[in-house]
């Protein structure tokens, strides 16, 4: 089985390792790569991975997006997000889906945080912050509040959702009791149970600029990041006597997710993540 993940920067990328050790859990074997594309190198690499009987991919910064156009059909969970992660090979054409924020409510999970009636702030209005927002509204917080350096990239985000919610039938209608909300980084100051780094600063070893009242209710501060050392966001929360956590149980999670999608099996996380770890 051929597999990949694509990106800009890859190198750094786990995928690999955590795709072989959930083959080896599973009796399977798979040739997993990393393929370096920028955006505009993604559509001809990806045509040469698919040329070579590649099967499944995962799609990483800066590329989930474009990824929507290689998709002939997309799962409930990419519709929403506007964001591919994971592309399947299935019956002759490629599907679209999102597990990013299925592996991010499963790792706050397991880090005890309980979403239902949660006020979460969630930085950043890209491809990572999109693919979360559904799996949020599902999993009924309270507020849900976008803040980006762009406000009005995120106020947009937070539009988009309201007009595609207001046409939902009443059988799903518990997502109206999420307040959803938008601004830029100044916006982000209030009273937060959960605060969730879902830009691409800790690539560069740098924080959202957000200040001090942001962590005025000492929330539990996630980042989509992560790294040998703690990020340079979880640093910062952590001065301010927040309890934080890093992405790689998200990264595992949604990889398994990704892996069952492929195969139809399911990998034990806790086993990989506890193996991965110990190897950062």
């Amino acid at each position: 089985m051929k597999l990949a993940v694509f990106g800009s920067p890859i190198a750094h990328s786990r995928s690999p390792e955590i795709h072989q050790a959930f083959a080896e859990q599973t009796g399977r074997e798979i040739q997993y790569e990393r393929i370096l594309a920028s955006p505009e190198e993604f559509s001809e690499r990806f045509a040469q991975f698919a040329a070579a009987e590649g099967v499944g991919a995962n799609v990483t910064v800066p590329l989930k997006e474009l990824a929507l156009g290689f998709s002939k059909r997309l799962s409930p969970r990419a519709e929403q997000a506007q964001a591919v992660n994971t592309l399947i090979f299935r019956d002759g054409e490629w599907l679209g889906h999102n597990t990013d924020g299925d592996g991010l409510v499963a790792d706050l999970f397991r880090f005890g945080q309980a979403l239902r009636g949660a006020r979460v702030l969630l930085i950043g209005a890209g491809g990572a912050a999109r693919g979360v927002i559904g799996p949020m509204l599902d999993a009924e917080v309270a507020h849900l509040h976008i803040a980006n350096r762009s406000g009005t990239k995120a106020e947009n985000l937070v539009a988009e959702w309201q007009q595609r919610l207001a046409g939902q039938h009443h059988a799903q209608a518990k997502v109206f009791f999420t307040l959803l909300s938008a601004g830029d980084l100044a916006s982000a100051n209030g009273q937060w149970d959960i605060v969730i780094n879902a830009t691409s600063s800790s690539l560069t070893d740098e924080r959202p600029a957000v200040t001090e009242a942001t962590l005025a209710n000492t929330p539990f501060c996630y980042d989509m990041g992560y790294g040998k050392q703690p990020t340079a966001f979880m640093q910062w929360a952590k001065a301010n006597h927040c309890a934080v956590a890093d992405g790689l149980g998200m990264l595992v999670e949604q990889a398994a997710l990704s892996y069952f999608q492929w195969t139809g099996d399911i990998p034990d996380t806790q086993v990989v993540l506890d193996s991965l770890r110990s190897r950062l």
